[in-house]
């Protein structure tokens, strides 16, 4: 073999060894598709965002989600944008779309349709709807409808509709049963 077939072998299979690095280098831990069996059993590790489609078999967990999620325990140490479809959902930062699940926790602000069977929570604003049979809690603020046996928010602007409803910044009454509302 020549010693200028052999130099060019060398360098197609130095590309074809270095191309994968530099594509991961680029995407910036982004990837269209994810799934997961039990964190951190999945394709991608954690520090990965997805941008299109998560399937977590049981439990994944990853930084940003914007797309649709699908799955058991779906988890984002971000922000999350779309569709999320589980038994438990958690986010560590904010979302905004559409949630459903046994229980949803969303760290930080909510814009859009929570749905818990069981409970919501969200830890600063909440600006939509929140319905759950037992329990709907925007720590901070609610902007527009809760529904559920118990309903709490630091500062209503909207309507709360359940057994009892709290309104931190009430003044008089800090809850109402049936229906509160405060514009």
């Amino acid at each position: 073999m020549k010693p200028t077939k052999v130099l060019r072998a060398i360098l197609i299979a130095g590309s074809l060894f270095l191309c994968p690095l530099a594509v991961r280098a680029q995407d910036y831990q982004t990837t269209g598709f994810q799934v997961s069996l039990f964190y951190p059993t999945q394709l991608h590790s954690d520090d990965y965002s997805v941008d299109g489609f998560r399937w977590d078999i049981f439990y994944g967990v990853n930084d940003d989600l914007q797309g649709v999620d699908i799955g058991m325990v779906n988890k984002s140490l971000g922000n999350a944008h779309g569709l999320e479809l589980g038994a438990v959902n958690l986010v560590d930062k904010g979302f905004g779309g559409f949630q459903f699940s046994l229980f949803n926790e969303v760290k930080r602000d909510f814009r859009g349709v929570q749905l818990g069977l069981i409970a919501n929570v969200t830890g600063h604003s909440f600006e939509g709807v929140q319905a759950a049979v037992f329990f709907n809690d925007a720590q901070e603020e609610m902007h527009g409808l809760q529904i559920g046996l118990i309903n709490h928010t630091g500062n209503l602007q909207g309507i709360q509709l359940g057994l009892l409803n709290f309104n931190d910044e009430t003044r008089y009454l800090g809850f109402f049963p049936f229906i509160n509302a405060a514009f």
